[in-house]
């Protein structure tokens, strides 16, 4: 686990101690926020392996500011290879410990300085969700990016942010019995763009509240989220929030190296190929072309062997299924998917195919009977109640590929499979019509949400 954003210099002995042992912190982000922490910040980086650092000046401190300041930060900042970012830096119009002026001005010169050096910012927007945005956009942030430090904020106001490269991250604030809203929040966070934090020695969250904070709390906030977010388990939110850290921070990272195979909530998944025959518009690789799945980079240079496959998987029986799925259609290989199917199931597995329906336009149908005992479940990509809102949302070349998707879906439920009709929560999807027709079709139904991928 690493905590992203902590000030490892407030904290009691004995727990900096602690939080430096603990093996289950991987990495820790300590943060400076005026001349005295960030001196703080820098020494402790240094002299601890594990410890990385963000140094900046908080908008509390910006009426105290001054240029020779920031020139002092940048010269720090080029100096020290285990500066990972800067900040925390932004706006906090709830307090107003300083001139909103000159908060935006300090602002907007540290973002500056960030773009100067190539290096990502940590961001403090408290009561300043517009004003942020603005100046985040204006000064470009986004050539850099960065993270939207302990987000309380909208729905709306994550979406920008995320939408400019930002990653969110979120504290022990998520924990707490009023926090409803904010954990909405969190469930439609997209999966790659997430990251946790303690902020410690503040905001503990609720089974140690009123307590002071510390970075081994971490843990308290991940279970959470992890009930949160969709298909997801404790183990699933520390890789994946750890491997995002790693990427925003330039930390020792896997990179984006081929993966053939991934483990998700005790559920191995096989990226047999990554062609697709459709070009949905909520896909994450039509929107950003990040294939990062709950720490996976999940994309392959070239279709792995059966033999590949097989070796990966090792024991089927290890986990609740073996799910063909991928950001390619499984099915476009069909020959390998069949092999490899018929293995799993030889050793005990239990099989899931992951569809966008669309296998009867290029293989006649009497071709999935081969798949009988071979494939237990069918999850189909529905995604529309109709011809017109299919075409819009998943924009198939084929005129009758809606049409298709239902053929698919009577012909397997009529050769006996298990069949799951599933649909993203899209703009301009009705959903609760979609759910109609796939019940109209005898197939089970399942909503995605359409921000968590994986």
């Amino acid at each position: 686990m690493i905590d992203t954003h902590c000030h490892l210099d407030l904290l009691k002995k004995e727990d900096y101690e602690e939080a430096i042992k603990d093996n289950s912190l991987e990495y820790l982000i300590t943060v400076g926020y005026d001349r005295k922490t960030i001196q703080n910040a820098l020494r402790i980086s240094q002299e601890v392996e594990k410890v990385y650092c963000a140094i900046g000046f908080h908008p509390h401190e910006a009426d105290k500011v001054k240029d020779e300041d920031l020139d002092w930060l940048k010269e720090l900042a080029q100096k020290n290879p285990k500066v990972k970012a800067l900040g925390e830096m932004g706006l906090d119009f709830y307090k107003e410990y300083s001139d909103r002026k000159k908060q935006e001005d300090v602002f907007r010169k540290q973002i500056q300085i960030a773009r100067e050096l190539g290096i990502p910012i940590v961001v403090h927007s408290r009561d300043a969700e517009e004003e942020t945005y603005r100046i985040l956009k204006e000064e470009k942030a986004y050539e850099v990016g960065g993270v939207m430090h302990c987000f309380t904020g909208s729905y709306e106001f994550m979406k920008k942010c995320v939408d400019l490269g930002f990653y969110i991250s979120y504290s022990g604030i998520i924990t707490y019995p009023k926090a409803d809203a904010l954990r909405e929040v969190v469930k439609r966070t997209p999966t790659q763009r997430i990251l946790l934090e303690t902020d410690s020695p503040f905001l503990a969250p609720q089974p140690v509240r009123g307590k002071p904070n510390k970075p081994t709390n971490i843990w308290h906030t991940a279970e959470v989220m992890a009930k949160l977010i969709p298909n997801t388990n404790l183990e699933d939110v520390d890789r994946m929030t750890s491997e995002n850290a790693k990427l925003i921070f330039n930390l020792n990272t896997n990179g984006k190296k081929d993966t053939i195979t991934y483990v998700i909530n005790n559920k191995l998944y096989i990226n047999l190929t990554n062609k697709c025959n459709l070009h949905c518009a909520f896909c994450q690789r039509e929107r950003e072309r990040n294939f990062m799945v709950k720490g996976y980079w999940v994309w392959v240079e070239r279709d792995p062997s059966v033999e590949e496959v097989i070796r990966e998987i090792e024991d089927p029986t290890k986990y609740e299924e073996i799910v063909f799925c991928g950001y390619g259609e499984p099915t476009l290989r069909f020959s390998a998917l069949k092999e490899v199917a018929k293995w799993v199931k030889s050793k005990g597995g239990r099989v899931r195919v992951d569809t966008n329906g669309l296998l009867l336009t290029f293989m006649p149908k009497e071709r999935l009977k081969e798949l009988v005992g071979l494939v237990d479940v069918w999850s189909v990509s529905l995604n529309a109640p109709d011809k017109e809102t299919y075409d819009k949302v998943c924009r198939p070349t084929r005129p009758d590929a809606f049409e298709k998707v239902i053929e698919f879906i009577k012909t397997a439920k009529s050769l006996g499979f298990e069949v799951v009709a599933t649909a993203v929560d899209y703009p301009g999807v009705d959903m609760k019509k979609t759910e109609e027709l796939a019940k109209s079709l005898g197939a089970k139904w399942r909503a995605r949400i359409y921000e968590s991928v994986g």
